[in-house]
């Protein structure tokens, strides 16, 4: 889990920056002009400008974080294999031992999966984003 949540960190930290580096700086200054206190200047500026970049980030963050796992379920070393039960030792079983029935279905029901988070979850963050967060 540590190790997921380091490597996934970076895809939120980036986006996070560029959204920060998208932000105009002419609201900066107006904020400075308007003499907007670090609170207010975060709540009309900052946080509207990075929000749908942290969005963006938190999808790519979880789709990479997904994969991990799903690749960690299923481990081959030194005539070992590893095992934790999960869709992705599953999928690796099934393309181990040419059970295509099973991976199909195993890869339907991870297909339906990212398409209802998709559906349910990231577009409803984009839509509050878009609605919300605005800059202009």
């Amino acid at each position: 889990m540590a190790l997921m949540m380091l490597g996934t960190m970076w895809y939120i930290l980036f986006n996070v920056i560029a959204g920060a580096q998208a932000i105009p700086s002419e609201l900066f200054e107006a904020a400075s002009i308007y003499k907007l206190s670090l609170v207010l200047r975060w709540q009309t500026v900052i946080l509207p400008g990075i929000f749908p970049y942290l969005i963006t980030g938190m999808i790519t963050a979880v789709g990479g974080a997904w994969n991990a796992s799903i690749v960690s379920e299923y481990v081959q070393f030194q005539n070992q294999t590893l095992i934790t039960p999960g869709l992705g030792s599953l999928i690796s079983q099934a393309t181990e031992t040419g059970n295509y029935p099973l991976l199909f279905a195993s890869t339907a029901v991870m297909s339906l999966l990212v398409v209802l988070t998709n559906r349910l979850i990231w577009r409803k963050l984009y839509q509050f984003a878009r609605s919300k967060y605005q800059l202009l």
